[in-house]
């Protein structure tokens, strides 16, 4: 249980550091996160402001934190392999909406809100 626990932990990391990446490439001006520990896991909710020029990307982005299908196998193979040299903001928040357990994400002009949760 510990070592889950611990993983779940950087992979929030990661998680919040490529959402906030991600909000603030698309011209956002505030971000507003709460990060609240549960029984059996980590919840994050996140609001913020972006540009309306990036409306379609953040509708993209919504799809990709909500797969339709989780594959664990490829959070484990590929979690660790990317680097900054292999950035790509469409495979990196891809690879966010695999580490999720639950994930709602709603797009609005101009402004997006999430409530994700990563489980122990």
């Amino acid at each position: 249980m510990k070592k889950r626990m611990y993983r779940a932990r950087r992979r929030m990391n990661r998680v919040i550091s490529e959402l906030s990446h991600a909000l603030l490439m698309a011209g956002g001006q505030e971000i507003d996160l709460h990060l609240s520990r549960e029984e059996a896991g980590l919840r994050l909710r996140l609001e913020g402001d972006f540009h309306p020029e990036h409306q379609q990307v953040m509708e993209r982005m919504a799809k990709l934190l909500q797969p339709l299908v989780r594959d664990p196998a490829l959070v484990e193979t590929y979690g660790e392999l990317t680097g900054e040299d292999q950035y790509t903001e469409q495979g990196e928040i891809a690879l966010v909406g695999q580490m999720l357990d639950e994930s709602s994400v709603v797009v609005e002009p101009g402004r997006v809100r999430m409530n994700l949760y990563l489980a122990y």
